[in-house]
């Protein structure tokens, strides 16, 4: 399959991308078949530091695994998907975040919801921004893009705070 992320994902079929966190992790998924690679930020987190993805890894850390994932994944014609955590920070640092991470290789940056500093994504009573936050923090990725193929993904960790039917009310958590 070859294209850029969009393109594949236009085509209305199943993209399976295996999560990755460090060249060995990702030269087996590819050496597996896959043609779409995910950078795990806990994963990352956890084989660099030994430690769960509670905000440790700075932006500097974890945007230079970008650039070694990514340049290889570039060489293979595999779209990387790399973890962007909250965006280290606030709309600024959003900005910067989603221009580092282009400039490094990834095909899309994912963005999470969870207030700065974060806690391990896989841990109970995450607080998230309002809604409203989140919708200005994704527009400010898009715009510091540099080309539209370079896809922006939003995550939310407000299911286990505020169930799947439930918003979090302007303000709150």
């Amino acid at each position: 399959m070859q294209g850029t992320l969009k393109a594949r994902l236009a085509t209305g079929e199943m993209l399976v991308a295996p999560g990755v966190y460090d060249m060995i992790s990702l030269r087996m998924a590819v050496s597996a078949g896959a043609s779409v690679a995910y950078m795990t930020g806990y994963g990352s987190v956890a084989s660099h530091l030994g430690l769960p993805d509670a905000g440790l890894a700075s932006y500097r850390d974890m945007v230079g695994r970008v650039e070694v994932m990514g340049a290889y994944c570039r060489e293979r014609d595999i779209p990387l998907i790399a973890d962007g955590d909250t965006g280290y920070g606030g709309i600024v640092n959003v900005a910067h975040t989603v221009r580092g991470y282009e400039a490094a290789g990834a095909s899309a940056i994912q963005i999470e919801d969870q207030v700065f500093p974060k806690k391990c994504g896989h841990t109970l009573g995450r607080a998230v921004i309002p809604t409203e936050d989140m919708v200005t923090k994704i527009k400010v990725a898009t715009d510091a893009r540099r080309s539209d193929e370079f896809l922006i993904l939003a995550r939310t960790d407000a299911r286990t705070t505020h169930g799947l039917d439930e918003h979090p009310p302007d303000g709150a958590i």
